[in-house]
């Protein structure tokens, strides 16, 4: 059971919050272009919750890539016990064989993400010297 920090003081019962994520899921689902999904986005969530799903997706490439939490905790700037949660939730999506992990293998294989693993690569060896960059992995 994970407990979950209450969202308001008056909660709601567990079949109202499942019709709401329903209803969402279903709208999210209908959002075909790009550019509409990511303002979407960026207007339901704040910038560093935007963010951190970000990172979640990169993590799990990350680990298709085969890299330690050790390493995924540098070149995303998390804990280490952060980038060890996301290899269970991914290792649990992939034992599930949840759409995601289809994402994932979409996301590893597109010529944007290996333009971003070379930045990553490039940043994780020049930290790994002891220089980390100023301006970040970018």
């Amino acid at each position: 059971m994970v407990i979950v920090t209450p969202l308001s003081r008056w909660q709601l019962s567990t079949q109202e919050e499942e019709k709401i994520k329903d209803v969402f899921g279903k709208k999210l689902a209908e959002i075909t272009d790009a550019g509409e999904m990511r303002s979407m986005m960026k207007t339901l969530l704040s910038r560093s919750e935007y963010l951190m799903l970000a990172k979640r997706l990169v993590a799990f490439v990350l680990i298709e890539e085969g890299y330690p939490d050790v390493e995924i905790g540098r070149i995303l700037h998390v804990t280490r016990a952060t980038a060890n949660r996301f290899r269970l939730t991914y290792r649990y999506a992939k034992e599930k064989n949840e759409p995601l992990v289809r994402i994932v293998h979409e996301v590893r294989a597109s010529e944007v993400m290996k333009e971003i693993l070379k930045s990553l690569v490039k940043y994780a060896v020049a930290a790994a010297g002891g220089r980390i960059p100023r301006k970040g992995i970018f």
